[in-house]
């Protein structure tokens, strides 16, 4: 029987409805199935349910740190004492799950922050947590096994060095160390800071300019006000759609960056890094700070204020450099675009000249890590770096680890010697 107009598009539609409500009850039932760099753009409080329900990071899984320095509050918080962070990555040898001390902090035993006093504070992003590896894989742990220092490890992920400071003055000066390793990390420490300073200088517009992908105000409006519609609030699907939407016009923003690279391992394997080509703002920074668009000036604030508070409060400040793995393999790396890789080496040559300096001119002992790293990539042997996430795996920390251990030893050998301050011996 010929069915009339009104009767096939009827028939359309309760089809496009059993469709649309089998997609989200396959999400509401699998809700791993939904990728995390979506997820991130999901609305909050369905956000947070599924990453309950997945195990991930939730805010309310933070503790949030009061800030003195006027920065965005939103960026300066610590973990939920004694709970599992969870960080999935499809790679041999990456741990997923690691548990936080009874501070929110990356070390053990889980009390450690009960000493009153530590020979070391370390202080930086998640190149110094410990990212993909347990906290006694992390370097500041394989530092203090090699001297028998007690040290302390304050470092947490998604930080710049305005928040390594804040973290430092609200939980590291009263435990009087000796020595603070402050840790910059090449790959995007630079974007943290001028991401700082746009919020201090106009929070409600450097929010929408640096976070919201699309072209007009009108356009970041309309689409926050349907992720907080009710509908927004309730379906994953409709969350799907929206954070699909975000994503695409994100990496239209940013161009067709391709910024994977293979790596030549000494050993004949050839083994490609950034394989999800993530962190492509990265590329983006590096060619502003050619253009002159940015400038390492955002640095001077926070190194200014770091060597400010070793006079003050009468520690060693220590500065070192934590190159991104295709700098720490440079001699053994291939960009599959080229000119990508001409960029980023010399954005890789300018921070560390830049950091150079300006330690030698605030009084800072600074450690460039490249050389060292350079040095392990050329000899192979295990992995340094992560390809996935390409973090330190546990050889790298060890790598760091033997690197400022003779300057660190050095330091407390000096000021015991001269009476500065007794070491607190494990």
């Amino acid at each position: 029987m010929k069915l009339s107009p009104l009767k096939r598009l009827a028939l359309a539609a309760f089809s496009l409805l059993l469709f649309l409500a089998s997609c989200e009850l396959g999400l509401q039932l699998v809700p791993q199935a939904i990728p995390i760099k979506l997820l991130r753009e999901f609305q909050p409080g369905v956000r947070s349910a599924i990453a309950a329900r997945r195990q991930l990071l939730r805010r309310a899984d933070t503790v949030a740190i009061p800030r003195s320095d006027g920065g965005p509050a939103e960026r300066l918080w610590r973990f939920q004492p004694g709970i599992e962070v969870t960080k999935p990555f499809d790679e041999e040898g990456i741990v997923e799950t690691v548990r936080v001390d009874n501070n929110g902090f990356c070390n053990v035993p889980a009390d450690a922050y009960e000493s009153p006093r530590f020979d070391v504070v370390t202080i930086g992003d998640s190149f110094t947590w410990c990212s993909a590896v347990n906290p006694e894989d992390a370097w500041p742990a394989q530092l203090a096994k090699i001297t028998g220092l007690r040290i302390y490890n304050l470092g947490l992920p998604g930080r710049g060095l305005h928040e390594y400071l804040e973290t430092l003055r609200a939980f590291g000066l009263q435990k009087l160390p000796q020595i603070v390793v402050m840790n910059v990390y090449e790959g995007n420490d630079l974007r943290d800071a001028w991401f700082n300073r746009q919020q201090r200088s106009d929070v409600d517009r450097s929010v929408t300019a640096s976070a919201c992908p699309f072209a007009s105000e009108t356009s970041c409006e309309r689409f926050e006000e349907w992720r907080e519609s009710f509908i927004g609030r309730a379906s994953y699907g409709f969350n799907l759609v929206l954070a699909g939407t975000w994503f695409f016009a994100a990496s239209q923003q940013e161009g067709e960056i391709d910024f994977r690279y293979d790596v030549h391992l000494p050993e004949g394997n050839v083994v490609t890094f950034n394989s999800q080509n993530g962190d492509r703002d990265e590329v983006l920074f590096a060619r502003r700070l050619a253009e002159g668009t940015v400038s390492t000036d955002l640095f001077d604030d926070p190194l200014k204020a770091y060597s400010e508070l070793a006079r003050e409060h009468g520690f060693e400040a220590v500065l070192t450099y934590t190159p991104s793995a295709y700098t720490a393999y440079e001699a053994l790396s291939e960009f599959q675009d080229p000119s990508i890789g001409s960029d980023l080496r010399g954005y890789s040559r300018r921070l560390r000249r830049y950091f150079a300096r300006r330690a030698g001119e605030l009084g800072l002992h600074f450690v460039d890590l490249t050389p060292a790293l350079q040095a392990a990539a050329a000899v192979g042997g295990d992995k340094l770096y992560f390809r996935t996430n390409v973090h330190y795996a546990q050889r790298g920390g060890r790598v760091v680890a033997a690197e400022l251990a003779g300057l660190v030893s050095e330091l407390v050998a000096r000021r015991a010697k001269s009476g500065a301050w007794e070491s607190v011996q494990k």
